[in-house]
């Protein structure tokens, strides 16, 4: 079982995130239920949580 270090730190409450990990940066904006991601590469996640454990995601490359 590998283990993994992940930070989040919250810049504006429920809004804005800086993302901490071994790998790199990113930073997340909105709640996180449905919240935009773009990593220190500048490729954006959009993510959306649905009801159930369910959650959708797409990935797209730099805008």
């Amino acid at each position: 079982m590998p283990i993994h270090y992940h930070k989040r730190v919250t810049i504006i409450p429920k809004l804005l995130h800086l993302n901490l990990s071994p790998h790199g940066w990113s930073v997340s904006v909105g709640p996180r239920k449905a919240h935009m991601t773009w990593n220190r590469h500048g490729r954006r996640t959009t993510t959306v949580r649905l009801p159930g454990g369910f959650s959708w995601r797409r990935h797209g490359g730099r805008h």
